[in-house]
């Protein structure tokens, strides 16, 4: 019984965070030609990405993403891998993120 109140907890607790996510992304904009919000990225990449992807793994010298088009690669590859099911604008937004904030690559679009 015991576990199953902890499953409930945590679905209520992941229903809050998406009901949060989707209020930020209607009164958060980045204003870029890809209409990415770059702190809704930085949310959705903290709230599922950094527990294996810490600041360690972005600095690394062989890094496998090297500028905006790899980044995208690789943010679209592993939401897939982990059934995250992000839009097309989650994935826009994590993207610019990243090549803002931590790889400080440029992006042509954002």
């Amino acid at each position: 019984m015991d576990s199953l109140r902890m499953s409930m907890k945590s679905l209520s607790g992941l229903a809050a965070l998406a009901t949060w996510l989707a209020a930020a992304s209607w009164s958060v904009t980045s204003g870029n030609a890809l209409g990415a919000d770059v702190e809704r990225g930085r949310l959705l990449y903290e709230t599922h990405c950094i527990e294996c992807h810490d600041s360690r793994v972005h600095k690394r010298d062989s890094k496998i993403a090297t500028n905006y088009d790899e980044i995208r690669g690789q943010v679209l590859r592993w939401q897939s891998n982990i059934f995250l099911r992000w839009s097309t604008y989650d994935i826009d937004s994590v993207t610019t993120y990243l090549a803002r904030s931590v790889y400080m690559v440029p992006c042509s679009d954002c």
